[in-house]
């Protein structure tokens, strides 16, 4: 039999083109549809002979002034290739599939190469193409001229072989060349297998598919394969492929083709993806989604064998100031290393996840409490003896870990969770750097439980009106007066029957489930209006009032909002309102405190930083706050005349401020002999039951009562 060449009258397109994973089609001058694979025909539900001969606006009339057309027309008229993709919003093309519409098309298209006034529209789905059954013996496109299927081939993605009947090559496409390294003229006429050599099994896979093919006459299948491709230079590359016959006029079998594609990058893609999907990229450990199926399994294996695991809750103490202080950056890096240090610490099989900021978790399979207990204080003593190094500056961090048991009584996922979170809590507030081992029967679960009743009656507080406002004021040492017109603003609530309810009993719950923001506008808006109300009273009074602030709302954009709208709302006069923030909240957030703090300052108001000394490394990020006052904390002035250790923190307090040019004020002056150290000291100002106890605000009806 003669050799075989695309030149010969033997129609290939048919078979060439339906075998390509992607939509071709082709536009003449008139903008006629010329050509129509199988794809476009499974992917619109538009037959051939529908298509072929018709206007590509009459089969999708939503076309008519898109950018498709656009692009039609630049490739017609000015040589001219685009690129197209869609939304969600904007869908190119109406292709249906069984799971619904595409909405994730890319369109190309181009003029073909040595074809006058004829357009190729290639449709790429970007996820996936639908399955598309060949028969070999379907025309699916219209009879092709030798010169338009050649302009074809040469421009679709897709790469393109055809053999005669003894499997010797007489056609290549540029894409073919390209994937096997062989040129056409040097390809011609060799085995098949020669030029598209397959690794091991893709080999025989090959080979019986080939022999599939030739003996019934029909493609091997419909479904396409991947096998490893070995290209001329011995590089191994995934394609997916699919072979057909090709027949003649008479349905006498003269050869086949091979058509395939690389999927290389797919392939690494889909495993990137994989990967992404579970596991955390800037550290590379198991993210949180799937540290928590782990959980699970672990959970349905300890209820179905009764073995026992454990589960490690971590949370780095100091990781904020690195953060803030050297920048996201030196954070990332930091985390990138405490990773890497943690990872040294577990067993084969366990798990370490980072769950979201500087937190992380442990699974610990098959692993008892005693022996969760020495893993978490390994990894306590790594963390606390690891010395992070940044712009030639070291820092010192440490961490607080709850372990947790997970046995047959663990009934679900969110209740470890839950266990594990209360446990780290409880070392951090014993104290820090520190390991917590979880007891149900102990007072943790009763004062998680304890803490979850404040949040419904703060939530019914809020609703019925019951908070309400005390002041105290804050007196010049050397005037001493109790009505100095400097207040400071203190809340308290009001139970069921009235009674009035302290601070220290709700404010601990309203911190640890978000509920201070909330509270700290109703403070806000509460002395706001009252000033806009009495303005005649406090302001030309020269009153001024200091409001607390929570760590939440420092870092919460949307109540540096509201009290920048209520300022303006209410008119409320510069240097009327001073917010106080304490400073181990401020320290816990340099960068937002610092932002939110000359936020403020530009719109008037003034700050506090409340109790300072009882944060670490106070004077060191001192100078990164702008502040106005320094407020001592009272647990240095409760014991001034009896503790020269107090006496001499109140004293180096006092000179920084004074140095730095911001006043100082003492808390807890509880007598005249305290009140007298502090004048000697040179302390500005004093506030506490020494000098006034707090009085409520207003009355019940909301009148004024100060100054009456």
């Amino acid at each position: 039999m003669a050799e075989i060449l695309v030149d010969d009258n033997l129609n290939l397109a048919p078979v060439m083109l339906d075998q390509c994973s992607v939509g071709l089609f082709v536009l003449g001058v008139d903008d006629c549809i010329v050509n129509w694979n199988r794809w476009m025909v499974v992917a619109t539900g538009i037959g051939v002979t529908d298509a072929v001969g018709h206007l590509l606006v009459d089969l999708f009339p939503e076309l008519s002034g898109s950018v498709v057309e656009q692009a039609i027309d630049k490739a017609l008229r000015q040589d001219q290739m685009t690129v197209l993709r869609a939304t969600a919003e904007t869908p190119l093309l109406s292709l249906r599939h069984h799971s619904g519409n595409y909405l994730n098309q890319m369109v190309i298209v181009k003029p073909l190469p040595d074809q006058v006034e004829k357009v190729l529209v290639q449709v790429f789905d970007q996820y996936e193409y639908p399955t598309v059954p060949i028969h070999s013996d379907s025309r699916t496109t219209s009879q092709l001229d030798t010169l338009t299927t050649r302009s074809i081939l040469s421009s679709i993605a897709d790469a393109v072989i055809t053999t005669d009947i003894n499997r010797r090559i007489n056609y290549m496409n540029m894409v073919a060349e390209k994937l096997t390294g062989w040129r056409l003229k040097s390809a011609r006429g060799l085995p098949l297998t020669q030029v598209f050599q397959a690794m091991d099994e893709g080999a025989v896979k090959l080979e019986e598919t080939i022999s599939r093919c030739l003996e019934t006459g029909s493609p091997a299948s419909g479904q396409r394969q991947e096998l490893i491709l070995v290209h001329k230079d011995g590089i191994g590359i995934a394609v997916e492929e699919s072979v057909a016959p090709i027949r003649d006029e008479q349905k006498q079998i003269h050869g086949i083709v091979v058509v395939f594609r690389d999927v290389s990058q797919t392939r690494s893609l889909a495993a990137q993806v994989s990967w992404q999907a579970s596991h955390d990229t800037l550290t590379g450990l198991v993210n949180r989604g799937s540290f928590d199926s782990r959980l699970d399994r672990l959970l349905r294996d300890a209820m179905e064998s009764g073995r026992i695991h454990s589960m490690l809750y971590l949370d780095l103490d100091q990781f904020k100031i690195v953060n803030d202080t050297c920048g996201h950056v030196a954070g990332d890096e930091l985390l990138r290393q405490i990773a890497n240090s943690l990872s040294e610490h577990i067993r084969s099989g366990d798990t370490l996840a980072r769950l979201g900021g500087d937190e992380f978790g442990v699974l610990l399979a098959d692993c008892t409490e005693p022996v969760a207990l020495r893993i978490a204080n390994k990894m306590r003593q790594a963390i606390m003896d690891f010395r992070f190094i940044w712009d030639d500056r070291s820092y010192a961090i440490g961490v607080s870990i709850g372990v947790v048991a997970i046995t047959a009584e663990s009934e679900r996922a969110e209740q470890v969770l839950s266990a594990a979170d209360t446990a780290c809590y409880a070392a951090k507030d014993g104290g820090r750097n520190q390991v917590h081992v979880y007891r149900s029967d102990t007072g943790e679960a009763a004062q998680r439980q304890g803490e979850m009743h404040w949040v419904a009656r703060i939530h019914s507080a809020l609703e019925e009106e019951r908070f309400c406002l005390y002041v105290q004021p804050i007196v010049p040492i050397d005037k001493q007066t109790a009505h100095s017109g400097h207040y400071e603003v203190l809340i308290r609530m009001r139970d069921e029957e009235g009674k009035l309810v302290p601070p220290d009993k709700f404010i601990p719950a309203a911190e640890r489930f978000g509920l201070m923001p909330r509270i700290d506008r109703w403070v806000v808006n509460q002395v706001f209006s009252l000033i806009e109300r009495e303005h005649e009273m406090l302001v030309l009074g020269g009153y001024c009032f200091a409001i607390n602030l929570s760590g939440g709302s420092v870092n919460d954009e949307d109540t540096l909002a509201y009290i920048g709208k209520k300022l303006d709302e209410c008119r409320i006069p510069a240097g009327m309102i001073s917010f106080e923030i304490t400073e181990t909240a401020a320290i816990a957030n340099l960068s937002s405190a610092s932002y939110f703090i000359r936020t403020l300052k530009q719109a008037g108001c003034q700050f506090s930083l409340d109790d300072f000394g009882s944060g670490l490394s106070s004077f060191a990020y001192l100078k990164n706050l702008p502040v106005d006052y320094l407020k001592i904390d009272g647990a240095f002035v409760r014991d001034l005349a009896t503790d020269p250790i107090d006496r001499a923190m109140v004293q180096a307090i006092n000179q920084i401020g004074q140095v730095m040019g911001l006043k100082t004020i003492a808390e807890f002056v509880e007598n005249e002999t305290v009140l007298t150290l502090l004048r000697e000291i040179g302390v500005d100002f004093a506030q506490g039951y020494g000098i006034a106890r707090p009085v409520p605000l207003t009355d019940q009806d909301g009148n004024l009562l100060l100054g009456k």
